[in-house]
């Protein structure tokens, strides 16, 4: 449900692959469950074409049960159902692990975030690094190709 937006522009008479139909600014926006709001959304500006949206300054809070995790990028591009994050993208846990890389994309329908670019991935005291990754959102499991990690030990 989008709650929220300033002013924006449309332009039905010159459509073209190059020129947004549609183009927004502020952003806001809210998934509402039966508990209350379950994502909230922000993003600066958004611009629609006839086959995808473009969005800037993306910001996406999902609040669960065990707290909230937070899904950042500088820009995205939603389209087929796919939205392709770019540029400073950082997923940040409740449980405090988080993922970044500069190219992610993100799989709404199951849940999934997959990164063909280097990663950086750290939880409690492991750092890792790779090339590339898959990773299920929902239950906190990542599976990546080569793989360098840095384990932190504690002395007992």
């Amino acid at each position: 449900m989008l709650v929220s937006q300033d002013s924006y522009s449309l332009d039905l008479k010159n459509l073209n692959e190059d020129k947004p139909m549609i183009e927004f600014l502020n952003i806001k926006d809210y998934k509402i469950a039966q508990d209350g709001v379950s994502v909230y959304s922000t993003a600066s500006k958004a611009q629609r074409f006839d086959d995808m949206d473009i969005l800037y300054d993306i910001n996406v809070l999902v609040m669960k049960k065990e707290g909230t995790d937070r899904l950042k990028s500088d820009n995205g591009t939603l389209k087929n159902s796919v939205f392709y994050l770019n540029g400073n993208v950082k997923y940040e846990r409740a449980d405090l692990s988080s993922l970044s890389a500069e190219a992610v994309e993100y799989y709404e329908n199951n849940k999934t975030l997959i990164g063909k670019t280097p990663f950086i991935f750290e939880t409690k005291g492991v750092k890792a690094f790779g090339n590339y990754f898959v990773y299920d959102m929902q239950n906190g499991q990542i599976s990546a190709k080569n793989v360098k990690a840095l384990i932190q030990v504690r002395d007992r």
